[in-house]
């Protein structure tokens, strides 16, 4: 989809004139909303500050018309982006305003600023890496109370950012992603590992390789156990999984148990049918050869 994108500036003048009843007006507004549909979707709060009064109720009102195509529209944007680019942060996100429209994207990049913040606090400064994991386990798992929602394993809520951290409750991939997110801000290397049937993070500074899983409060496995738990599935390459996963392939199987949470779960056809075409828009720009 071509479409040509103004800055944040331009837009800020642009909504503006929000209130302007002419037609060709109210269509230039909402081609430049669906233009720059990443960057309202990310900072949406910025723009409502920056609007007077009279002005919010119109920019909200056109947000809630437009929720579907400024989700996807963002969602391609993101994929437009390099592989080695797609940050995972900003799909989760998007996942976030497509589920709860009126949760603010900035609100939840604090979050998760508070959470890496606290785990700096008292981060040891030297010692061997699982003395790091230990503390991060200790922050997320004991202070914070992340922990696997084993009781209700498909409740579609397990896979969203916003709900996990008010919940406290996730998936394996879901509370993986979160400690890969606390880890960035941290510059702490901790990257995702897509097993069949579950998914555990490991840390790899290139001379270290540490696997454990969030879902069990941060449980550490060895390689040759990782590799015995693959060897129960066929056509799996033991080698290629453990190397890690992109983030385009995180939030593909995110979309994934969201597929099966709402087509078997909650059964909701017109959520599972975006989730169909979310995933059909990875497929366009990753096909699967490439995942």
């Amino acid at each position: 989809m071509s479409s040509i994108s103004i800055n944040r500036e331009q837009l800020t003048h642009l909504f503006q004139l929000l209130d302007d009843e002419s037609k060709e007006i109210q269509q230039i507004i909402r081609k430049q909303i669906l233009s720059n549909s990443l960057e309202i979707v990310l900072n949406k709060q910025f723009f409502i500050e920056t609007l007077f009064p009279r002005h919010r109720q119109f920019f909200e009102e056109i947000l809630s018309e437009l929720h579907q195509p400024i989700t996807f529209r963002a969602f391609e944007q993101l994929l437009e982006e390099p592989q080695d680019e797609i940050s995972l942060e900003k799909g989760w996100l998007i996942l976030s305003f497509w589920h709860s429209p009126k949760i603010y994207s900035t609100t939840l990049r604090n979050i998760l600023d508070e959470v890496a913040e606290h785990v700096a606090e008292k981060m040891p400064h030297r010692g061997h890496p699982l003395t790091f994991i230990d503390h991060v386990n200790h922050i997320l798992f004991e202070h914070y109370q992340f922990r696997g929602n084993s009781a209700d394993f498909y409740n579609p809520l397990n896979s969203f950012l916003h709900c996990v951290l008010e919940t406290k409750l996730g998936t394996p991939i879901s509370l993986s992603a979160l400690y890969m997110l606390v880890c960035q801000r941290l510059q702490f290397p901790v990257f995702g590992v897509c097993m069949p049937a579950h998914f555990i993070v490991k840390f790899d500074n290139g001379e270290d390789e540490i696997f454990f899983d969030p879902f069990y409060k941060g449980k550490v496995y060895s390689r040759q156990s990782c590799i015995n738990y693959l060897q129960q599935f066929n056509n799996y390459d033991s080698e290629k999984i453990l190397q890690g996963c992109s983030n385009i392939e995180i939030i593909k199987r995110i979309l994934r148990n969201l597929h099966i949470s709402y087509s078997s779960h909650t059964l909701e056809p017109t959520r599972l049918n975006d989730i169909e075409h979310l995933l059909a828009l990875i497929e366009v720009y990753y096909p699967d050869k490439q995942l």
